[in-house]
């Protein structure tokens, strides 16, 4: 009904937020604003591998009342953030993988990435906040990095799976906004055999919850520049209607980002059904993103293994399955923002101002080099 006045739900239901990138790179890049332009993501499929160990049970199926049982709990260990005994640092993280793959994607693409994007889980909040101010002491010009964390609460035990977004202003430091996973995932035993997973001594049992608070429903929206809003998601969420969909369809952000922790990102699975629904309405462009080592744990019962990470869906309809080449450690997505006409229901024009997003082209990243902790 209008361009620039959205309903949103209640606070008390899930609470918006939004985080403003720095107009440099905008202005620079931009002599014509009516003009077509390219937004560049790096793809980092962090971690490259899960061991069968990082998921453990945290609380058996136990007896509920008469022929009844509480359900089981899981959880995750994120032991790929471990080598030879010690913690891997943010500092090694971009040094040894994330700095050298902007440098290839600089240098094969001759434009520098604007954000990094990191799957499910790949990270801890303080994990993360090193990466970023490693990013920034390197003087590496991108404006922002997507990552999922999982942190765990020393005194209360809880478990928090969360995306975190930051943006690099010059001269602020890293602006960080952050929003909790809104719905848990549930493990059933035709996944845990896909994956190869056994952590439960109950064999009658066939399904698992992921054992996070699920409080605090936030979601913020980063303002990529002053025609162009993102929004991420944490897996589960994509497929859920509430709280989230009522709020992104009410803003209407022109991409939405998926991280998940999942196997390959084919248009025939769950994720390419549920972003054809934003797709839709209100026409948001879709990218579910997983790591590679769930993509190859998922591919050793296939006869034909499609190491595909990433999935791209835009407002036109077209569909792009984004493969990962062995030994590749990243994609480069170059995404085109072009006009868009929109009308509201009395016919008012929004005189073109309108954007949409379409996947232009992909390259693959390898390095010569591999950090000996991947």
């Amino acid at each position: 009904m209008s361009h620039h006045i959205a309903l949103l739900p209640p606070r008390t239901v899930i609470a918006p937020e939004w985080i403003w990138s720095t107009t440099e790179r905008a202005s620079s890049d931009r002599r014509d604003p009516q003009l077509p332009y390219d937004v560049r993501l790096l793809l980092v499929p962090f971690p490259f591998t899960v061991d069968g160990n990082c998921f453990r049970l945290s609380s058996p199926r136990t007896p509920f009342g008469t022929g009844h049982k509480m359900a089981a709990y899981f959880r995750l260990d994120q032991l790929w953030l471990q080598y030879a005994g010690e913690r891997l640092t943010g500092g090694q993280l971009a040094d040894g993988l994330i700095i050298p793959l902007i440098k290839q994607a600089y240098t094969h693409s001759g434009q520098m990435p604007d954000g990094v994007v990191l799957p499910e889980c790949a990270l801890t909040s303080e994990i993360a906040m090193e990466l970023v101010e490693t990013l920034k002491a390197r003087g590496i010009k991108i404006e922002f990095l997507i990552t999922g964390v999982l942190d765990n609460n020393p005194g209360s035990k809880a478990s928090y799976n969360r995306a975190q977004t930051f943006v690099l202003r010059k001269g602020e430091g890293a602006v960080k906004r952050e929003q909790n996973k809104h719905h848990r995932w549930r493990l059933d035993r035709h996944q845990t055999e896909t994956y190869a997973l056994d952590f439960d001594d109950d064999d009658d049992n066939d399904q698992w919850w992921e054992d996070i608070d699920v409080g605090h429903r936030q979601l913020p929206f980063f303002g990529l520049r002053k025609d162009m809003s993102v929004t991420t998601l944490i897996c589960e969420d994509l497929a859920r209607a509430d709280p989230a969909m009522s709020l992104i369809r009410a803003v209407g952000p022109n991409l939405v980002i998926a991280l998940l922790m999942d196997g390959p990102q084919l248009e025939t699975r769950w994720p390419g059904r549920y972003a054809t629904v934003l797709a839709d309405d209100p026409g948001s462009a879709v990218l579910s993103f997983t790591c590679s080592a769930m993509v190859d744990r998922s591919n050793w019962r296939q006869a034909r293994p499609a190491r595909t990470i990433g999935l791209m869906r835009d407002a036109s309809g077209r569909t792009q399955e984004i493969p990962l080449p062995q030994d590749a450690l990243g994609v480069l997505l170059t995404l085109e923002s072009v006009k868009k006409h929109q009308t509201t229901l009395d016919n008012r024009s929004d005189k073109g101002i309108s954007r949409e997003l379409k996947l232009r082209h992909m390259l693959p990243l390898f390095l010569a080099k591999k950090p000996v902790w991947i």
